[in-house]
């Protein structure tokens, strides 16, 4: 649980002081989100991670033009998400995680410049991502895992040059993944899994990644030099890989190479690197 209002007394010249955060996280709250916090003017952040409440988000909240952060993330939200969003000009984090909102993944969104987190995660969306999504230049973090979608991973995230987390666990879309996902050279965390597709060889990734989760994908060919470098977790299981195993890595703690057609002998030096294998 973490109830916190954040206040400012010198945010503006009225010697009074104002609501900047209004953050109540996992009180279990049931009902609908409040339309009345369009009543405060300064209020930069919203988070009611892991309640109960439902409905939708108030077309109100889109007066605040100082919000720049609203996480709904494990609630029972539901319906469209609304293509009033775009009217939340200075957001820079949208988490609307874990409830269950249906429908298409709205163009609107593309007109939030300013984000550098969206997040739409297990929900029962449906469609494409639309193409209007280019148009976040900044883009640091997207997931989109465990929803319906259909049609292709789309070229335009490969052109995120900022992106630093990707997540497209599940999400229905079908490959072949763009090749330019694999050179964005910020990237950090990577997690694909479960997309139909051709097979295709997976030539390179982005150096010094912490996560690299590349499951039943149809990969084929043999795993790419930067790949072993991946510090936290390698996972490249259920898929078409060849190849052998390399004598030295740096230690890592987990490593899943289940499922692919990988030859020769495991090197004692491959063992005593992986804390988990």
């Amino acid at each position: 649980m973490n109830g916190t209002i954040g206040c400012n007394c010198s945010i503006a010249d009225d010697k009074f002081c104002h609501i900047t955060s209004f953050e109540v996280k996992g009180y279990d709250l049931s009902g609908r989100l409040p339309p009345d916090l369009a009543n405060l003017p300064y209020v930069e952040r919203i988070d009611f991670t892991r309640n109960y409440l439902y409905g939708t988000i108030p077309v109100e909240w889109a007066s605040m033009k100082k919000l720049r952060f609203i996480s709904l993330t494990a609630n029972r939200l539901s319906g469209n998400i609304p293509g009033y969003l775009e009217n939340f000009t200075g957001l820079t984090y949208l988490s609307l995680e874990s409830n269950q909102f249906s429908g298409v993944v709205p163009p609107e969104l593309g007109k939030l410049a300013s984000l550098k987190t969206l997040i739409l995660s297990s929900n029962k969306l449906v469609g494409t991502l639309p193409e209007a999504l280019a148009h976040i230049k900044d883009l640091g973090d997207f997931r989109v895992s465990d929803n319906n979608l259909n049609g292709t991973v789309p070229e335009f995230i490969g052109r995120w040059t900022q992106l630093r987390k990707l997540g497209l666990c599940a999400t229905g879309l079908q490959g072949p993944i763009p090749r330019a996902i694999f050179l964005l050279e910020k990237l950090k965390d990577l997690r694909i899994t479960d997309t139909s597709g051709p097979e295709f060889r997976l030539l390179n990734v982005p150096k010094k990644m912490d996560y690299l989760v590349l499951r039943n994908i149809n990969l084929n060919g043999t795993i790419p030099e930067e790949a072993w470098s991946v510090e936290t977790t390698l996972e490249l299981t259920f898929n078409k890989l060849v190849g052998e195993l390399p004598s030295t890595t740096i230690r890592r703690q987990f490593t899943f190479l289940s499922g692919n057609l990988l030859t020769g002998t495991v090197p004692e030096s491959f063992i005593q690197s992986n804390q988990y294998l």
